[in-house]
This record gives C-alpha cells, structure tokens and sequence, in this order.
C-alpha cells in the first residue's frame, strides 16, 4: 500500500509534539508500527535536509532550548519573541470528525489549519523560529518543508536509483505580456492578468493533488484564497473549520457577501517549483502539467464558444420581424438569410477554427534538476581525519556548481560541520534550474501562425470568429464578406450588451478572455454563485459586478469622486437633464444610461465615500462618452455623436470646462529588485546578521574559526525559501490590497510575491508610491498606521478596527529591500495596447538600469512616463531614495499647486542652461536660488529650503552614480533632471486644477 500521505501526516504530528495522541489518530491506525518504524530511521536525515547543514551544526553549540528571538530571514533585523505557540489537546479529535481513515485529507486539513490555530492563542505565533541558534526561519514554514522532503524520500530509497531521489521541477509558460496587451477594455486587462493566475493556481492545485500542497516550493500554497475555494469545493466539510475562523466565511462566501474581492484578483505567477520523488516522477509531472495547461484553457474556451452559440441562437428565435429589420437595415448587402441560419446549430461551422487558435495560445516549458548527486547519499559524517569525502562534495558539484566565488561549503564551514547534506546545495540548485529553463526557452520558437480573413481588431492577431468561417471549405481568395461578419459582433452586442459594442470582432483568445469568468465556468468552479445575475435580462447583466473591477473612468476619477461625492451627483443630474430631453434617447437608451451610471465604481474606497455621504452608487463612466455609449449599447453614428456633445455639454455647465475628473488615470508596474540572488543566496548578508551570539557556547579553541564563520556570507536552504515565500503572502496578499483599495483609491490588477502591478487615479500617485515601498522594505510608515519593528509591520494605535487584514505581524523584505517600478500617466485617449507595452518598457529597461553608487544601490528606480493624447511621450527618471525628499517638495499640494506649478516648470526650463554636474561644487541649488530670487511672488522659505535640499540630493548622487566609463548611466544628466521637474510641474498642474473643482461651492 502507498503510504505517502500517511509519511506526511506522521512527521508532522511528530513535528507537532503530537505523536503522544497518534494512536487516536484514524487515518494512521492501521500503519502505526511501519510508520513508528519509518520515523525512527529517516528522522535524522530529513530533518537535516530541510534545515541545510549550517543550522544542524550550531545546534550542537545551543546554550538554551527555546528561541528569545527571531532574527528577519532576509535583512537579519532582529526582536524578541514569545514563547513557542502549542496547539490545544483536541486537535486529533477535530481531524478524526473532518478525515475519518483519510490520510490525504487529514494531511491536508492539518497543513492548513494549525497555523490559524496558532494564531487564535498567540498574535506572533507565526513568527516562532525553527531553530535555536539561527533564529530566522518560522517554525510553521520549516515544518511544510520537512513534510515535503519526507516525501520525496522513499522507505524503501537506494542511494543509487535516481528514481528514488528528490528532484526540484520548475515548470513555466508563455506568452504573458502579450496575452495581457491585447486588450481594448479594462475588462480585457483585467481578464488577461487574472486568467494567468487562474491557470497557474489550476496547475498548483493539480501538483498538490497528487503530492501534497507542501511539495510546492514557488508559490506558497498556504492561505491563498484560490487554492482554498478549490480545498473547500474538493472537501466541502473543510467549510466548517473555515467558519471557526477569522471572519468565519469561505473564500467564495466572502466574495458573494460583498467582503472581500481576494478571490478576482491575481497573485499567482506563471513559474512554479516542486520538489518531487524521483527522476521519473520529474519528467512525468512536467509532461502532465503541460497537458493540464491545455485542457483547462480548452475547457474554458469551449463553455464560451457553447455559450455563444446558445445565447445567439435563443436571441434570433426570439426576435420580431421588426427588430429583425431594423438590424438588417443597418447593414447595408446583408440578408434575412444569415440571421436565420445562425437559428440552426447546423450552420455554425467555427468549431476548427476555434481549436487551431485555442491550441497554440500557450507554450510550456520545464525542467528537473535533482537535489544533489542522485547516485550517493543524502548525507555524510566527517572523517576521522576530520575532513569531509572529497568525491560526494566533487559529485554535488556536477549537479549544483558553486558560484560567486564562495566553495560549498566554505573552510569556515566546514570547521563546525560535522556533517554535509544536500540541503546545503539548495541554493546553487535553484540557480541551475534558472539557468536551465532559460536555455530551454532559448532552443523553442513559437510564434503566431498566419490566420485566414479579417483579423482581430483589438491585437491584429489570429482571424475574428464567425459562426460559418470553415476556412478549409474556402476556395482560394474566398472569404466572409465584411457586412456579414459586421452583422455577427452586432448581434453579439445585443445578446450582450456591455459586454461587446458592435464594432469590435474578436479572435478565440480574445473572446474566451473576456467571457472566462462569467460563461467560461471559471467563477462558478470556484464556488461563486452568479446564477441570481445570469437569471436577469441581459441588458441588465452588469459585468463589472460579475468581476468587481473597474472601468478606467471610474479608475480615472475615483479621488475626485471621493472627495466631492456631491459634485458627481450634480454632474450626473446634469447629464441626465440633458439625456432625458426629448428627442435626444428614447426609453430603453435612457434606462440603460441610469443603469450603467448608477451602479458602484468598484473602487472600495470610492465607493464607501460615497456611500457614506450620499447613500448613493454612482459609476465614474458617466465621465466618458465613449465608453457610457459602448456600456449603453449604442452602436449608430449618429446617437454615439449626439452622446459625446451632451457630456461635453455637461462638463461645461458643471464648471469642468474642456477637461474632466477621468482625464487622466495611472498604471504602476512594481517589482522587487535582485529576488533571483535572494533565493539563490547572495544577496543574503553574512552568518553575523543570522546567528544569536548570546545562544551559542563557542569554545576556546573555536572561536577563531567561529569568527570567521561569522563573516561568512549565509546559505539559502530549503526551509528558509519556503519561509521566505509564505512570508512574502503577507506583503501581496495583505498589504498591497490594504495600500492599494483601502488606504488609496486604487485597484489592485495583480500582486503575487515580488511583482505589483495597480491602477489609481493621478492624485493618489505620490503617497502610493511612498506607502508601497515602505511596506515593500518595512520603514516607517508614512500615514504611521502599522509600527517598524524587526522588518516587520505590526498594526499600531492608528490602525483601523475594523479592517480585513487582521492585526498580527506582517512580513516585509526588511532593511535595505528595494523595489524598482514603472508609473506610466496616459491620457484617456491613449490605446490600452500602448499604456502597457509604455509600462513594461519603463520598468524593465529604464527603472530596472538606473545606477548605484558605493553607498546607493543599483536599480532601485522609479521610471514615470506621461502618454498625452497626441502620443507624445514624457520620460522622467527617478532614484528611490530621492523620493521621500520629493513628496516633501509638492506635500502642500492641495493649498500651493497653482503657485508651485509655474516654478518647476521655470526650473526645468531655466536649469539646464545654467547648471551642470560637477565632482564638488553644487551648482543646481545655487543656480535655482537664484532663478527663484527673481519671481515677483516668492515661495515660502520652506519650500524654497526643500527645494535646495532635494536638488542637491539627486546631484549628489548624479556626480557619484556609475564609476565605469564604459557604462551608459540613465537618469543622471542634466536633461534627466529637466524632465523630472517637467513631470513635477505636470502633477503639480493637473492637481490645481483638481483642487479648483474640489474647492468650488
């Protein structure tokens, strides 16, 4: 019998100081001697691997049993920590009721629920170190790597049987960008970021079936919401246990309840590593996976398709002769004859085409590395000599090379090693597997096959989808012909309105995209009802309900919205007015205008404003004219004009003038800076950082060696990667949604470990970027809600009561953790497509390449792109350092933009012609003194002095930046700094005239 899980479930009982209970324990009764047998033999070992050899070493040296602090993983900050968390003696009996004999479900119940068990009785259980002497991995964190490792071993291993040895996987996928860009509506957006996540928590979630959600190393499993609604949906009594927590609801039951919107937002990213049992299980899995990756997006895409042909084929039989003729007579060379074979399922031949687009979207990549020579053992003693076997060191060389020029082990190591694993080799391993599936990538070619007829017009890729494009009944230079294929996206924009406009047509991607969540299936296999709304007219059907994000509008004008609640009630009774005089819309496109108006924004913070104020829902695309008239259904020439001159109307008569709150909106691309060195190990700081001193014995004749250990750069193990990727939950799934939806009127598009990417209105930009990277590094906060302590946030004294994100400590990347991000502002005008190919570009090959100095280091930049609607561009560059000293320089925006505004736009201009970087002198703040002297309406003395500061600050490190003669140092020139104060000037600009509307009685 394979008792797999059962190996699991046991070492972490043992683990759990549970073993005293085990024989009460149902699912492992019937295997209590081979088990007890089993632990008895392999304890030593796993234990060993998951810790790496370093922590096994010192253990020896411990000078107290518990841990009195816990040390940061990856900066090394230090503060105490209480007493070791216990669970409550009726955890067995809780896991008889929910398992019963079910080894794999009690494995998993236990796996995720004891850290919430911990947390009910002790606030920083969480923070518990594993270990005595290195106190910087959390013990929950270690455990899930132990189990892991526990099964990836096999009783029966042989040290010579590669099929028998753990090896790591790492699969991945692509495309990525280009999946997301091709994208007209934000509903696009939105669906291209969070269909990537779907499909890589679907492939988790196949990994974890079979081998438990442990084996999963990137990304952490525990407490994602999507990974628990499929737990729950898989083991509906799980549901239970869910209600005794927390806010005692499901995933899916907070998403229906209003209280959370975690379950439609992306987090998951598209590469994945698990640690396995064995050659053969490597490669099986990889294939499998690829094979999963297709038959879910096929899965998804033919609900859609089959939902399309069922909806259009209902819509047509139940449409008058009078509604058949006023569509017919709106295109022009189309016949009666095409509506009433799309009637008959006969004559819907697309499903060819569907399949040669759905089939190639997606190109899979993997590779497996084991960890450590897979034919020796795991693990060996010192010599009498006191050395180490040369040959099993050499042999772990092969597989996982050391690098940087720091041996595995070092001879300080080794001094206090009395025993080598393969845990120390984690981290060359996880360096070989970058390496390897980029020379995977690098042997591949995929591109897009040449497709038949009219193409997409959102991407200009594969051909638009027609119920009868059965290319290969085509003779040659046959085709559809335009006003037929115009007559199908128009029935389209009637069967669902809001969704589709008319005008566009899409490819098969495109379609499953946007339809996925709704009528692809995604939603509902989730656990989330949306059978109530899909009962309703579909001119009723609001699809940013069914997602609950925002249209750029509403995204465009959230701030103002918030702010001035009564003003957008005036704008739209305004609108309104004019709507609804007579001969302007008739009924139905009235209605459908205060349905589409009256509805929330999406944007919490906004849309509680207004609640709160107003009791009222408004939706920010009243702003719009073109997308009110695509959400209106509105397709005529003539009525989307008409339309367009009666919001302009309203804007002039509400005192907006020829601009408008939802002019301008914001994306931010952010990024952690070096996290391949952090798991590869080095950019993690010496064993001086990591050790407590005061928990180690070292004797005399040691203490040279141990000095020297002391100033030795620390190994990444494997316990503490999978600490570090739990722990990075904390900053994507807690406090970037709290910065981004709660604290700002922003909307998070995707945030999963390291990578950030968010939309907020224009005024919300500065104190954004102030807050995340705070959070990102664990400074001090800026709006002083959480409390630094120890690189991590606790909430504080101004922490809201009520607020979702609970109040224990939350996990940042600690002192010295920088993050480069790309900001691109576009104008509403602007083509999505550009916004994010703009933003891609500004983060990787701008923010990414802006240079260090001794003190300062590289990347670390802020890369901000201003797209006006003519298409020309602004690029200003920004070190992050510099950024806190900036905000102080426009802080008083909301009194002093209309003064400050001309100033740095006199500057930007003035600067350049008068200043240059020099090694010693400080000509900018000189040569700005002056300028500014010569204003007839001089600044406050405190503004100029901030001025000067801030000048002199990014001289400081423009002189300084980039030693190497040969290197092109972005950011640093005279013209870079010119742009800046241009940008400056242009927030500065755009936020008067907001303060002018917000202000005005």
């Amino acid at each position: 019998m394979n008792l797999y899980y059962h190996r699991k479930l046991y070492a972490l009982l043992a683990k759990l100081n549970l073993l005293a209970a085990v024989n009460d324990c149902e699912a492992l009764s019937s295997h209590q001697a081979d088990l007890a047998a089993w632990w008895h033999n392999w304890k030593t070992q796993i234990d060993g691997i998951s810790k790496a050899s370093d922590r096994v070493a010192l253990e020896d040296l411990a000078t107290t049993s518990t841990p009195t602090q816990v040390r940061h993983l990856i900066s090394g900050q230090s503060q105490d920590v209480g007493q070791r968390p216990e669970l409550s003696g009726d955890v067995i009996t809780q896991l008889n009721q929910v398992a019963g004999t079910n080894a794999r479900k009690a494995f998993w119940w236990l796996w995720r629920f004891y850290p919430e068990f911990l947390l009910e009785r002790q606030s920083d259980a969480l923070l518990f170190p594993a270990d005595r002497t290195i106190p910087d991995c959390p013990l929950h964190s270690y455990y899930s790597t132990m189990t892991a490792i526990a099964g990836a071993i096999p009783p029966n291993y042989q040290e010579t049987d590669p099929d028998q040895h753990p090896y790591l996987l790492l699969f991945t996928f692509s495309p990525i960008q280009e999946f997301i860009k091709s994208s007209r509506k934000f509903v696009d957006f939105w669906a291209g970021s969070y269909l990537l996540h779907y499909l890589s928590a679907r492939l988790c979630w196949y990994i974890a079936r079979i081998y438990g959600p442990d084996a999963i190393i990137t990304p952490s499993l525990w407490s994602q919401e999507i990974i628990d609604a499929l737990l729950v949906k898989s083991y509906p009594n799980f549901g239970a246990t869910f209600a005794c927590l927390g806010d005692g609801l499901t995933p899916a039951q907070r998403f229906n309840d209003k209280t959370s919107i975690s379950l439609s937002t992306a987090g998951f990213p598209n590469v994945i590593t698990a640690v396995v049992p064995g050659k053969q299980a490597a490669e099986k899995l990889g294939k499998k996976l690829s094979q999963h990756l297709t038959k879910q997006w096929r899965f998804i895409a033919q609900r859609v398709r089959e939902d399309i042909k069922k909806s259009v084929q209902n819509y047509l039989t139940h449409l008058t002769d009078q509604h058949i003729q006023e569509i017919l007579d709106k295109f022009p060379g189309t016949s009666e004859t095409k509506l009433q074979q799309w009637r008959q399922g006969g004559c819907w031949e697309w499903n060819k085409l569907w399949d040669a687009q759905i089939n190639h979207t997606w190109e899979p990549y993997w590779t497996a590395i084991p960890l450590g020579y897979p034919e020796q053992k795991l693990a060996i003693d010192k010599k009498a000599t006191g050395a180490f076997d040369q040959a099993w060191k050499a042999n772990q060389e092969t597989v996982a090379p050391s690098r940087f020029g720091q041996p595995t082990p070092t001879n300080a190591e080794e001094t206090f090693y009395h025993d080598l694993n393969i845990g120390t080799w984690w981290g060359n391993v996880q360096a070989r597997l970058g390496n390897a599936i980029q020379a995977v990538k690098n042997t591949r070619s995929w591109q897009i096959p040449t497709a038949p007829g009219e193409r997409s017009t959102i991407s200009g890729q594969f051909s638009a989808v027609y119920p009868q494009l059965n290319y290969e009944k085509f003779r040659e230079g046959a085709g559809i012909a335009a006003p037929d294929m115009s007559l199908f996206w128009r029935v389209m924009a009637l069967v669902y309105p809001g969704l589709f406009n008319g005008s566009e047509k899409l490819n098969a991607l495109e379609l499953t995209k946007r339809m996925a969540w709704v009528y692809g299936g995604v939603a509902k296999s989730l656990g989330i009802d949306l059978e109530g709304e899909l009962r309703k007219r579909p001119d009723r059907r609001d699809y940013e309900k069914f997602i609950r994000f925002p249209n750029l509008s509403s995204i465009a004008s959230a701030r103002f919205a918030a702010d001035r609640p009564d003003l957008v009630r005036r704008y739209l009774r305004t609108l309104s007015r004019h709507i609804s005089e007579p001969p302007h819309f008739d009924a139905q496109a009235r209605k459908a205008f205060f349905a589409k108006t009256l509805r929330p924004s999406h944007v919490p913070k906004t849309d509680a404003a207004i609640h709160d104020r107003l009791k009222k829902r408004y939706n920010g695309v009243m702003f719009s004219s073109k997308w009110l008239a695509d959400d209106m259904g509105l397709s005529d020439v003539a009525a989307t004009t008409e339309l367009r001159g009666l919001v302009a109307q309203a804007h002039q008569d509400c005192g907006f003038g020829d601009n408008s709150p939802a002019d301008w909106w914001v994306i931010v691309l952010a990024d952690g800076d070096g996290m391949g060195q952090y798991v590869t190990g080095r950019k993690l700081k010496l064993y001086h950082a990591y050790i407590d001193k005061t928990a180690v014995d070292i004797p005399p004749e040691q203490q040279a060696a141990f000095a020297e250990l002391l100033d030795t750069r620390k190994r990444m193990g494997p316990a503490t990667h999978v600490g570090l990727n739990r722990a990075l939950l904390d900053f994507s799934n807690r406090l970037v949604p709290y910065i981004t939806e709660q604290r700002f009127c922003g909307k998070v598009v995707y945030s999963g470990g390291d990578d950030v990417m968010a939309v907020l209105p224009l005024a919300d930009l500065p104190e954004f970027l102030l807050s995340l990277r705070a959070a990102w590094c664990g400074s001090r906060d800026p709006k002083d809600e959480f409390v630094s302590r120890g690189g991590y946030w606790f909430p504080g004294q101004n922490f809201p009561e009520n607020s979702s994100i609970g109040h224990r400590p939350l996990f940042t990347m600690g002192e010295g953790a920088t993050m480069s991000m790309g900001i691109v502002v576009a104008h509403k005008s602007v083509p999505l497509p550009t916004v994010l190919e703009t933003l891609w570009e500004a983060e990787k090959e701008r923010a990414k390449k802006l240079p260090g100095t001794k003190e300062i280091p590289a990347k670390d930049g802020l890369c901000f792109r201003v797209i006006y609607g003519g298409g020309n561009v602004l690029e200003a560059l920004m070190k992050g350092h510099l950024l806190p000293s900036w905000w102080q320089l426009i802080q008083d925006y909301q009194t002093a933009a209309e003064n400050l505004s001309p100033v740095f736009y006199r500057l930007a201009e003035e600067l350049p012609k008068h200043a240059f970087v020099t090694p010693c002198n400080r000509l900018f703040s000189k040569a700005a003194k002056v300028i500014l002297m010569r204003r007839d309406n001089p600044l406050q003395e405190g503004q100029e002095q901030a001025i000067m500061k801030w000048l002199d600050e990014w001289e400081d490190w423009a002189k300084n930046a980039g030693q190497k003669p040969d290197e092109k140092q972005i950011g640093t020139s005279v013209q870079d700094l010119s742009r800046l104060l241009r940008f400056t000037a242009f927030w500065l600009d755009k936020m008067a005239l907001l303060n002018n509307w917000i202000e005005e009685e």
